[in-house]
């Protein structure tokens, strides 16, 4: 585990670095729009430090996607729009895209981003694909170079249709004269290491609270940012803290009713919500010599757990139970045509016995950092185990060290949070295909089906929508019947903020950044606006 650090002061002058002590005091949560928006919001949590590999999941993600940029983005619409490449193309047989890159951009440090960056930005992840972040894809990536000074040619292995979202646009470009002679990736966190040409520098973090404050690039490429500094600080309440001015704005994935939700139907506050692309699953880990080997097993849990009970008392009714094809109806490609798995004790007992299971407890590892995970959550999958015949064995852990376990295959049942899952359905392949080079705790431990590998390999090169969607439609079909993973539920996403602050939040079709349903899109804080590129007024 990553030792906290605290970085001070990464002010940095052109060509180097100079370290000053900042210190974390509160800022107004509202300013004059000639002083610059400033946001405080709500952090905490175990995210990892920002660099290009040394965050961990959505949050983390968000934080260093403020530091450093990618190809393409994506705007509060959906649509992808230019970032360090102005314009793309994709060759007639699909296998070749050629991005020409923005002029002029600069490393924080003062040095100029060129191709070269690009080329060994991308010949880094083709080298370690255990550094791709897990909702990214380059494994289809056959090789990279750069076209003249300005452009670089990106050669795909097969046609592959979710290219520019799970790619172009979630993999970070970082500087090559700092990160070629960095042996430890994942670790490296000295001052260095958050160079990048985003909008936002790092001026201080604390890893062990939670705390991260960032100031605007002044010399960004599309020009001073609209919101001027984001500070996230640790809440014991967000709700609380909204009220008293503390943060501007906090997201909520479930876990919220009507009732915490009425004192901010008025002035200055407002709520907006979408349906849910975060979900909590439980996973089974195929490679341990455990019982849930046999699907029967699986189906049972699946049976025997009553996910009606968790959209009620978890939920409080702001979601829908999880679609055991894994992708819910907020995905353009869900199937809705698939089996329930209703709560059935009599049926979950004659599958047990069909599959000869001998009373054998299993392990349940679960993190209480996040409140989705929560002892109500816990409780009811006991009950409905215990009501099966299924004893439980408890194994608490911090996010950390439960992130840790879950890539490492340490575990034999536990509970996940998987957001993304309103995005490219490619992430069915990438999460379940036998082959897939996903990393992290995301992938499902153990799994092979040969005809479910069969249609991931296929659909990927499918530009007919209609063709891939028949695809995508056995796949799930497959995933119901083998139940490598048992979706529980999907959360509403609800954002509720002080519009004296800031008002344009909104959550971004499919998410950003591979996927990521957060309604943090950088594109809001930088510009001001939903769509384009012009810096709000």
């Amino acid at each position: 585990m990553l030792k906290s650090i605290r970085v001070v002061s990464l002010c940095l002058l052109a060509l180097a670095l100079a370290l000053s002590a900042l210190p974390l005091v509160p800022t107004p949560p509202a300013a004059a729009r000639q002083d610059g928006v400033r946001l405080r919001l709500p952090g905490g949590g175990y995210w990892g430090h920002p660099s290009p590999f040394g965050f961990s999941r959505g949050p983390g993600y968000m934080r260093a996607s403020l530091i450093f940029d990618t190809l393409v983005w994506r705007d509060a619409s959906g649509q992808t729009i230019p970032w360090l490449a102005t314009d793309w193309t994709r060759s007639d047989d699909g296998l070749t895209w050629t991005f020409t890159l923005r002029e002029g951009v600069t490393w924080h440090d003062g040095q100029p981003l060129t191709v070269d960056d690009v080329v060994f930005s991308f010949q880094t992840y083709l080298d370690h694909p255990e550094l791709v972040w897990f909702m990214a894809q380059a494994d289809v990536i056959d090789s990279v170079a750069a076209v003249g000074d300005h452009q670089v040619a990106i050669a795909l292995k097969q046609p592959y249709a979710p290219f520019l979202q799970t790619t172009a646009e979630a993999l970070f470009i970082f500087p090559r004269h700092i990160w070629e002679n960095v042996a430890d990736p994942k670790a490296y966190a000295e001052p260095e290491a958050f160079v990048g040409s985003g909008a936002y520098r790092l001026v201080e973090y604390s890893q062990a609270e939670g705390t991260y404050l960032f100031e605007a690039n002044p010399d960004f490429f599309l020009g001073a940012p609209y919101v001027a500094r984001i500070e996230f600080v640790p809440t014991s309440d967000n709700i609380l803290a909204l009220i008293n001015g503390d943060i501007a704005a906090f997201d909520q994935f479930g876990s919220i009713t009507e009732d915490m939700l009425a004192p901010f139907q008025s002035d200055p506050f407002a709520v907006k919500t979408a349906p849910g692309e975060w979900g909590m699953f439980l996973y089974f880990n195929l490679e341990a010599d455990t019982p849930l080997q046999d699907a029967r097993v699986r189906q049972a849990i699946a049976h025997a757990i009553d996910r009606d009970a968790l959209l009620e008392r978890v939920l409080f009714g702001f979601g829908e139970v999880g679609s055991p094809g894994f992708l819910p109806p907020a995905n353009p490609f869900h199937n809705p045509d698939l089996p329930d798995y209703a709560r059935d004790i009599d049926r979950a007992k004659a599958l047990l016995a069909e599959a000869g299971y001998d009373g054998t407890p299993i392990k349940l590892a679960y993190s209480t950092d996040w409140i989705m995970a929560s002892p109500r959550v816990v409780e009811i999958i006991q009950d409905g185990l215990s009501a099966a015949g299924i004893p439980i064995e408890q194994v608490v852990m911090d996010q950390a060290t439960i992130d840790t376990a879950g890539s490492q295959g340490d575990y034999e049942m536990m509970l996940v949070g998987y957001g993304g899952l309103g995005g490219d359905p490619d992430l069915l392949r990438r999460t379940f295909a036998t082959a897939s080079q996903m990393s992290g705790f995301a992938r499902a431990r153990g799994y092979s089906n040969p005809d479910f590998d069969a249609l991931a390999a296929s659909q990927i090169g499918l530009t007919d929508t209609a063709e891939r969607r028949t695809a995508l439609d056995q796949m799930q079909a497959i995933l119901a019947e083998d139940l490598p993973v048992l979706p529980l539920y999907t959360t509403a996403r609800v954002v509720v903020f002080n519009t004296d602050v800031f008002d344009n939040w909104t959550f971004t079709p499919g998410g950003w950044g591979g996927g990521i349903p957060m309604p943090y899109n950088k594109h809001q804080f930088i510009t001001g606006m939903e769509t384009g590129l012009d810096i709000r007024g």
